[in-house]
């Protein structure tokens, strides 16, 4: 029996297991594999650049569109730098107006977006789930900013997962005692008012989307938040993640780490953090005042988490057992370390270096246990890569 005589099932089944190229190859040999694979060829589309993306909005008919679950954009500008900023959104926005039965969208913007044009569209895409915003260039140079992402993210209906990558705050939400250094986005006052967040277009305003449960930020600087206001959200989210940012200020940023904490409510129960937790200080009222609040004397109370992760690549060893105590009224069930870094490199040096770190966190973690407050705790896992793992059943 030959390839064609095969029935569309089998055809469907050898399909999943090529990878995209071998599957766009196989759906050149005949009409009928074309007719077969095209949904399978569409489901899941990555455009690389600014170019490729005006030749998709150009070139591939807009029925297809329906056919996109997993869409991921670069905006990075190509070898000519023929297509303008209010281009790229042109383009970007025609794509997204057909993606009909999206489920997950990924943006990396050399640059910020026309936020008149965008997010009229984005109030369309009510089956994503998951958004990923990012910025591919240098926030000093092509910054976007948190308002163009806050509002795009708050215009998802269906939101449950959003990630942060890089974005720069606005200078609109930020005190004006800011340290030097710190990128700024001076230029976003035309991003227009939201019918769910009106001005208050600022990372923080996250935690009043209904629907969001999990949220994540990467590189992105926090230490303004230091002061945010805590009462009357309408958080729902299960797990947050907080990298941490190169500008950070150690002292304000663990400070801002464990404002946000407290500020994601009762139902959070995993958070992950690249950034030692410190005790802040009773909000001064200094700064930008971006939530109502109903009683500025009251401290909102650590969630009960069931999952604590520690970012042992940013987190430094000294600052672990401060940051446990600091957290006992958490009541956490198991407590997750890792150094990414070392678990994925494979030369013989930072394999050693990894062994020695490993032992010293190894000390740490047991000095903990010994003097251990923490009755809810069940588990202790650390991963520093091969032979460097060990795991705690209490």
């Amino acid at each position: 029996m030959t390839w064609n005589h095969l029935p569309a099932e089998l055809h469907l089944a050898v399909a999943r297991f090529l990878p995209p190229q071998d599957t766009s190859a196989l759906s050149r040999t005949s009409r009928t594999s074309y007719n077969l694979l095209v949904p399978q060829i569409f489901s899941d589309v990555t455009i690389a650049s600014r170019s490729a993306l005006r030749s998709f909005a150009m070139h591939v008919p807009a029925r297809y569109g329906a056919l996109i679950r997993r869409l991921s954009v670069c905006t990075k500008p190509g070898e000519r730098p023929l297509v303008q900023q209010v281009d790229y959104t042109e383009d970007l926005a025609t794509i997204l107006a057909t993606c009909s039965c999206l489920r997950s969208l990924s943006l990396s913007l050399a640059g910020s977006l026309d936020a008149s044009t965008i997010t009229p569209v984005f109030a369309t895409l009510t089956t994503v789930q998951n958004f990923e915003i990012g910025c591919w260039g240098q926030e000093e140079t092509a910054p976007v900013s948190e308002r163009i992402a806050v509002s795009l993210a708050a215009s998802l209906s269906s939101l449950t997962h959003l990630t942060l990558s890089r974005i720069t705050r606005s200078a609109l939400h930020v005190d004006n005692c800011s340290p030097p250094g710190v990128p700024l986005v001076l230029n976003d006052h035309d991003v227009p008012s939201h019918p769910i967040l009106g001005e208050e277009l600022c990372i923080p305003s996250l935690l009043k989307l209904p629907t969001l449960k999990s949220l994540d930020l990467r590189d992105v600087w926090i230490d303004c938040d230091e002061n945010m206001c805590s009462q009357g959200k309408l958080a729902q989210l299960e797990r947050v993640s907080l990298s941490g940012s190169m500008y950070r200020d150690g002292e304000v940023e663990s400070k801002a780490c464990l404002a946000w904490l407290r500020a994601c409510g009762p139902m959070l129960r995993s958070f992950k953090t690249g950034i030692p937790l410190g005790e802040s200080q009773r909000s001064s009222g200094l700064g930008k005042d971006w939530m109502t609040v109903e009683d500025q004397s009251t401290t909102p109370p650590l969630p009960i988490l069931t999952n604590f992760h520690v970012d042992a690549e940013r987190v430094a060893l000294d600052d672990l057992l401060p940051m446990l105590n600091l957290l006992t009224a958490c009541e956490i069930k198991r407590i997750t370390i890792t150094n990414a870094a070392m678990c994925a490199a494979q030369d013989a040096f930072t394999r050693e270096c990894a062994s020695d770190e490993f032992e010293d966190w190894q000390d740490a973690i047991e000095q903990f246990l010994a003097s251990n407050e923490l009755d809810s705790l069940k588990s202790v896992e650390m991963n520093f890569g091969q032979g460097t793992q060990r795991v705690w059943s209490l």
